[in-house]
């Protein structure tokens, strides 16, 4: 039997940091709340109405109508008490003066749902003030379709009631009625077990009878159940900002405010029966069905001569196929027809022509496009139409993989523009469509595992260390119950600190709730008419008009949502072919060829760094191993580097049969020409749609289906889908066994399977970017260079992009000058063979900076350098440049050249910074206002700006100073003044770890030195917390593992900058030496643990160098310093390798005795200290 009441006052988590009540769980099925209203409580309907806005108002109705119960769309709004428009400051302390008031409103039907997101869009477009704020002028224009309830204790109604004031009630009342008419207003009637609601309860009964308002009985519910009210504290908390142990703050004084069932609210409002009797009402009135069967897709304005927008985009695609093929050929022809004939059915036609033309004015405009991105690439039309440059018959993508007929869903173009480009496409279609129909698209961030566990751990009074050392126990995007379950750490907390269980029983209930929203990076949403009849509009930041609805909701009310995608690769292509221009005024890279020699050397040494796709460790691995030999194997790539066939041993699979060590075998001639691209091997989704075709004669659609299916891993859906495939393949001659067997191949590979139009596409940047690298290496890696500029120098632990191309261009033999004032501009450029640094690149130096720089050094049409600092100052617009800009550049070492000793120079003026910018200012003050008068005499000048006489920075402090603000070190490395420490408490440099074969272990070696980057990371089978991370000393680096079985013990000494000593093995896995990392402690620590002296002391030199002269010196040497450990000369020979010479002599590792041989022998790093393990 149904329920006989209905809760129509309700707040959700998108109430933000208010409502604690899930709509949908993990998997997206309705949620807890649905199954207590839908079955439980057996109610045949639900409102929603959080507070001033509809973000939620859509997944709601969907899992409403998925749990069999009647959705009511509404909204609790806040009204202004005079104009929305009006935003001065109110003092609320008073009756008559209040930001807002609440009130809740209901959709009764469509019309109704669009006057809602219309009143609530102006809450946030006109009226926010604190709050989305709409007034009563709007509620008039769009009252149609509404019924409205007079709120909570903080609506109009009831807080004039509590202050005494019956005759305003009456007459707010009244007003309402008015608005809305006289059966679609009610006065609402709670009780939580608040005080002032018991106190009003009578006086709302009274108001009700003397207007014949109906009373309407509801909870104002914030959470699911009354033990979630402790839960709900917090969450308040955590959205205000206060701790659970301060008293002047947002508290409910009670539990009550939970989904009660229908026997409490008839029990509690037992006197007034018809407050329960009309919640029933008001759900039998409400009847709304939002149709999502419909295209909203914009009107695009089609040139007189044709009579539809499909004519037009046929005539535009066949102009289009000429231009590509020149002759026109049969398969394309058809395949052109075909496409066409399912976008009319469909129809899409004016969604081709949209994204054609903002394409069309992104090439006019010379913003660089990417050729494809996603199963677009697939289409002949996108092709024709130069929306994507990747021919699908030429690379075997298939056009059901982007639209299928069978299946009527949205088409999704994803289109790539150089970053520096996107903004003016999209204020393009703005003002194309008009901005009223345009908006961008909201997000929605959540209260992930390690995130909650810090709101909640300082709601709870936990100091902000104690927190973030718990929340570092969560692995790397776990759950906080996968972390329970895999950090030994925190179980054992949750087990014996009972304040610390609290917490993170607290927090996982909390997470997963939405916590805030932001503005999408890519999506927008074009519309057929303005946006708000389809969705609500928000503010987001830098106050961005958004929908309400995410971008999983948009397309499946129909709307147009286009992601207009910012790849940095393109700017770094368009900005390296400039370069190249000024050599080669004709360089085309559409014209290059896919046979490029030089190209696929590189690829074959995998000197992939800052290759587009190509650069990761694991890439340049499998790049090694599989030398790519053209551009099908590039495509593969991509396809091949990711999670699932890397786990299933693809990869090992696919090396050896493109390299002849496994033999290529088909079950059916009929694969060969499907699979030979990939040798064999079922790589690509359209590679199984093929298959299914042509062994079982599926439909172009059914395949698409199959393929959607094997990505799914449906148990029952494959099942039918085999059954279907082996009825299939005997109807077409195929035996049973071997259509069996081929099915179970597609079953076991087809998981792994990925988008061959998305490989394809990234694969043609890929192969371009490497072309560029290998045939223009001085203009690829300078433009790679300026793409790092205003990127972080460093983040989460990793090592900078900026210093890793740093390092890489010294492959290819091209230095890098440091910055200098004299020489550098504000990006990086060629200088001779070799590149200049950028003053860009210097942290807290902005663009009007660098443009005074170079300004500044022209007079008079001619270049013209700094004399010294006071020549700078003189000259520099000192309005463009700020004193931390200044300090900036000096920490740099841009001032470097105004003298001799650089660490004196840098030590001076960011100790005399403050004086020298103040008298810089006043002279040059001075001079404009007397004409130069009495500043005409350098000396005087010179006098002024003297430099005063200050103590050096020391070398670590200067280093420091460069790290702060390029990110790298410049002048040396923090390491030089360890170097005897690194060498007495490890058995290898890092440049001269043994090398061994692939797939070997070697003994355990000790190794000392820096860590550059900490990458921690969660095992994907048992969600066990690990670490990669990379280690230097003076001479090189290495990267290595720590281990799950290690991880707890050892996590504390990855952090950046630390100097280590680190026991483990070398290993050979992939073809670049790796350490597993078993033991680790810090220098100082292996200084107590370890004798300080060292066991032995290795002298490197030519064996050419040694003769009597050097002998009779070094003799001298070891006798003025005596100690206890034996030296070993060790003459290095090209011919004959390596002799060790044992000599008499004992000396001491104190660094005068290193510094003395090495500039006996002339060569730094010729003395090796080793520690015998």
């Amino acid at each position: 039997m149904a329920a006989e009441f209905v809760h129509l006052h309700n707040h959700t988590e998108y109430s933000l940091l208010d409502g604690a009540c899930r709509l949908t769980d993990d998997k997206g099925k309705p949620g807890e709340l649905f199954n207590l209203i839908a079955k439980e409580y057996k109610m045949p309907a639900l409102a929603i109405t959080d507070h001033g806005n509809m973000y939620g108002a859509m997944e709601f109705y969907w899992a409403a109508k998925q749990s069999g119960i009647k959705p009511i769309i509404g909204c609790e709004v806040y009204v202004a008490p005079k104009s929305r428009f009006d935003k001065k400051s109110i003092n609320r302390t008073t009756e008559n003066n209040v930001n807002y008031h609440h009130l809740t409103l209901l959709s009764k039907d469509f019309e109704g749902y669009q006057n809602l997101m219309r009143i609530v869009s102006a809450g946030f477009t006109e009226g926010f003030y604190y709050k989305p704020r709409v007034d009563k002028e709007v509620l008039k224009k769009y009252r149609y379709g509404l019924i409205a309830l007079s709120g909570c204790l903080a609506g109009e109604v009831a807080s004039a009631l509590v202050k005494g004031n019956n005759e305003k009630a009456q007459n707010a009342a009244i007003e309402y009625r008015d608005i809305f008419g006289k059966d679609n207003f009610y006065i609402e009637i709670m009780d939580n077990g608040l005080e002032n609601q018991k106190k009003i309860i009578p006086s709302l009964i009274e108001l009700s009878k003397n207007t014949t308002i109906p009373l309407v009985a509801t909870n104002d519910c914030h959470f699911l159940k009354k033990e979630d009210a402790e839960i709900h504290d917090i969450l308040l908390c955590i959205g205000t900002g206060k701790m659970l142990n301060e008293t002047k703050r947002l508290h409910f004084d009670s539990d009550l405010f939970y989904y009660r069932s229908a026997e409490d609210m008839i029990k509690i409002f037992s006197s007034v029966p018809e407050a329960i009797k009309n919640t029933l009402e008001i759900a039998e009135k409400t009847n709304l069905e939002i149709n999502t069967d419909k295209l909203l897709l914009p009107q695009v304005p089609v040139p007189k001569e044709y009579k539809s927008d499909s004519e037009y985009l046929e005539t535009l695609c066949r102009k289009g196929l000429a231009a590509r093929y020149g002759t026109i050929k049969p398969e394309h022809e058809e395949r052109l027809k075909h496409e066409l004939s399912v976008i009319n059915k469909m129809g899409f036609a004016s969604y081709f022509l949209i994204v054609s033309d903002f394409i069309k004015y992104a090439k006019d405009r010379r913003i660089p496009v990417g050729p494809g991105r996603g199963s677009g690439a697939g289409a002949m039309v996108a092709y024709t139409l130069g929306i994507t440059d990747i021919c699908p018959l030429k690379y075997g993508l298939l056009f059901e993989r982007f639209l299928n007929p069978d299946r009527r869903s949205m088409p999704d173009l994803d289109i790539d523009f150089a970053d520096s480009g996107r903004d003016e496409i999209i204020q393009y279609v703005r003002r194309k469509y008009g901005e009223e129909k345009c908006a961008q698209i909201i997000t929605f961030g959540s209260m992930q595992s390690k995130l909650v566990i810090k709101d909640v751990a300082r709601v709870m009074g936990f100091t902000p260390t104690e927190s973030n050392n718990i929340a570092e126990l969560i692995p790397q995007n776990a759950s906080i119950a996968e972390a329970l379950k895999t950090s030994a750490d925190l179980s054992k907390l949750v087990k014996t600190n009972e304040k610390i269980a609290k917490l993170i029983a607290a927090s996982q209930k909390l997470e997963g709730l939405k916590r805030h929203t932001g503005v999408h990076a890519a999506g927008m949403v074009i519309a057929n008419e303005e946006i708000t009849n389809y969705s609500p509009l928000a503010i987001g930041s830098k106050d961005i008009v958004t929908t309400q609805y995410d971008g999983s909701v948009l397309p499946q009310l129909g709307l147009l949502k286009i992601d207009f995608l910012g790849l940095r690769t393109l700017t770094i292509i368009d900005d390296c072919v400039e370069f190249i221009r000024k050599k080669n005024p004709r360089f085309n890279l559409d014209n290059i060829s896919l046979d490029d020699k030089k190209t696929y050397e590189l690829l074959g040494k995998a000197k992939t760094m800052g290759i587009f796709q190509l650069e990761s460790i694991g890439m340049r691995d499998l790049i090694k191993k599989l030398k790519p030999s053209n551009i099908d194997d590039i495509i593969a790539l991509i396809a091949l580097y990711r999670p699932g066939p890397i786990g299933s041993g693809m990869l090992a699979d696919f090396i050896n049969r493109k390299h002849g060590r496994t033999k290529i075998v088909y079950d059916h001639p009929l694969q060969e020409s499907i699979l030979k691209d990939t040798y064999g091997v079922i790589l690509y989704q359209e590679q199984v749609m093929k298959m299914s075709a042509a062994l079982a004669g599926f439909t172009p659609g059914e395949a698409d289906s199959l393929r959607k299916a094997m990505s799914k891993k449906i148990p029952e859906v494959i099942e039918k889908q085999r059954e279907k495939f082996i009825r299939g393949s005997k109807e077409k001659g195929v035996d049973k066994k071997i259509s069996e067997k081929i099915f179970n191949n597609i079953v076991a590979f087809a998981g792994y399977g990925f988008n061959k139009s998305h490989s394809a596409a990234y694969g043609i940047i890929s192969y371009k970017t490497a072309y560029l690298k290998a045939n223009y290496p001085l203009e690829y890696i300078t433009a790679l260079f300026n793409s790092e500029i205003g990127r972080p120098a460093a983040k989460n632990n990793e090592e900078s992009k900026l210093v890793a191309y740093l390092d890489d261009s010294s492959v290819f033999g091209i230095k890098v000058f440091p910055p200098d004032v004299q020489h550098s501009d504000g990006k990086f450029k060629i200088e001779g063979k070799n590149i200049r640094f950028g003053l860009l690149a210097v942290k807290n130096v902005g663009k009007g900076v660098t443009e005074s720089i170079e300004q500044s050094r022209i007079e008079n049409g001619q270049l013209k350098s700094f004399k010294d600092w006071v020549d700078f100052l003189q000259r520099i617009d000192l309005k463009s440049i700020n004193k931390k800009a200044l300090e900036s550049l000096i920490k740099a070492g841009v001032f470097d050249s105004f003298g001799t000793d650089k660490f004196a120079i840098r030590g001076s003026l960011i100790q005399n910074i403050d004086s020298y910018a103040d008298k810089a200012a006043k002279v040059k003050q001075y001079r404009e206002s007397l004409q130069g008068f009495l500043f005409d005499n350098e000396k005087t000048i010179a006098d002024i700006f003297s430099l005063q006489e200050i103590k050096p920075l020391e070398a670590l402090e200067a280093l420091n100073f460069e790290k702060e603000v390029l990110g790298f070190y410049i002048s040396g490395h923090p390491l030089t003044h360890r170097k005897k420490d690194l060498t007495a408490y490890s058995n290898y440099r890092l440049d001269k770890l043994p090398q061994f074969k692939e797939n070997a272990y070697r003994k355990t070696v000790r190794i000392a030195g820096m860590i550059v980057s900490v990458k921690k990371l969660t095992s994907k089978a048992r969600k066990e917390p690990y670490a990669r991370f990379k280690i230097e000393d003076l001479h090189g680096s290495i990267d290595a593992l720590l281990f799950p079985k290690n991880f707890e013990k050892f996590s504390g000494y990855l952090t950046l900058s630390n100097i280590v000593v680190i026991k483990g093995c070398l290993t050979n896995m992939q073809g670049q030496l790796e350490m597993i990392a078993e033991d680790i402690m810090t220098i100082d620590e292996a200084k107590k643990k370890f004798p300080s002296k060292c066991d032995e002391i290795h002298i490197k030199f030519s064996a050419a160098r040694f003769d009597n002269a050097l002998e009779e010196e070094l003799k001298k040497i070891f006798k003025t310093h005596i100690g206890k450990t034996k030296v070993y000369l060790i003459l290095e020979d090209s011919l004959y390798g390596n002799f060790s010479i044992e000599t008499k002599y004992l000396s001491n590792c104190s660094d005068n005795f290193i510094n003395d041989v090495e500039t006996a022998i002339g060569f730094k790093d010729s003395v090796e200290l080793h520690y015998i393990d």
